[in-house]
C-alpha cells in the first residue's frame, strides 16, 4: 500500500513545482518608451519648423511692404518706390525751384514756395507766367534731377491744385519749373487784367504799372 501510493504523491510534486519553473518573461517597457521618446522629438521637430517658416514668412512680407508706398492725393493712386541709397542723400538745398504764377491772382507763386520751403527746399526764383488764365498747373523736371524730389514736389502740387500736368525736360535750366493754376475750390478764373495809375504829374502822359501778382 505505501508503495503504490508513493507514485502519485511524486506526480503531485511535479505538477505544482512546474509553474514555478516555467515563469520567466522578458520585460517590454524598455521599448514603449523608446516609441514615447520618438514621437516626443518628432512633436519638437514639427514644432520648430512651424516656428521658422512662420518667421521667414513674417520677414518676407514685411520686406515687400517696404518697397511700396502708396499715396492717395486727389483721388488718384500713386506709387512710390522706397527710397535708394542715392534718393536718401539728396541735397533739396540745391533743387533750383522756378516758380510762375499763371492765374493772376496775387501771391499765388509764393503760396506753393512756402509749401515746398517747408518741406525742405530753399532754392526759388518767383515771377509772373506769361498766361494768367491757366486752369491746369503745370510742373517740368530736369531729367537728371533725382526721382525722389520729382516725387515729393508732384505730391505737394497734387494735395493743392485742381489737374496737376507733368513733364520732363533734359534742355530747362533750372531744376524744377512750376506754373501755378487753380487751386482745389476755385471754380471761376480770376481776371487777367492789371490795374493802371496814372502818372502823378499832369504835364506827364499816364503811365501802366501791373500789378505784382508772383
Amino acid at each position: 500500500m505505501e508503495d503504490s501510493q508513493n507514485p502519485q504523491e511524486t506526480q503531485t510534486q511535479s505538477v505544482v513545482e512546474t509553474p514555478q519553473e516555467n515563469v520567466s518573461f522578458a520585460p517590454i517597457p524598455t521599448k514603449q518608451k523608446s516609441k514615447g521618446k520618438v514621437k516626443t522629438f518628432l512633436g519638437i521637430f514639427i514644432l520648430i519648423i512651424f516656428i521658422v517658416g512662420g518667421f521667414l514668412i513674417f520677414k518676407d512680407s514685411g520686406q515687400k511692404s517696404s518697397e511700396e508706398v502708396i499715396s492717395e492725393e486727389n483721388n488718384e493712386s500713386i506709387i512710390i518706390s522706397s527710397p535708394t541709397p542715392s534718393a536718401e542723400l539728396a541735397d533739396k538745398t540745391k533743387v533750383v525751384i522756378s516758380i510762375e504764377n499763371g492765374t493772376g491772382i496775387a501771391g499765388e507763386a509764393a503760396y506753393i514756395r512756402d509749401i515746398l520751403k517747408s518741406a525742405g527746399y530753399s532754392e526759388f526764383k518767383i515771377g509772373n507766367a506769361t498766361t494768367t488764365d491757366n486752369v491746369t498747373t503745370t510742373v517740368t523736371f530736369s531729367s537728371s534731377l533725382d526721382e525722389s524730389v520729382k516725387d515729393e514736389i508732384t505730391i505737394k502740387l497734387k494735395s493743392v491744385y485742381k489737374e496737376v500736368s507733368v513733364a520732363n525736360s533734359s534742355t530747362q535750366t533750372d531744376d524744377v519749373l512750376i506754373v501755378t493754376g487753380l487751386r482745389k475750390g476755385e471754380t471761376a478764373k480770376p481776371s487777367a487784367t492789371p490795374t493802371a495809375s496814372p502818372s502823378a504829374s499832369p504835364s506827364s502822359s499816364p503811365t501802366v504799372s501791373p500789378t505784382p501778382f508772383q
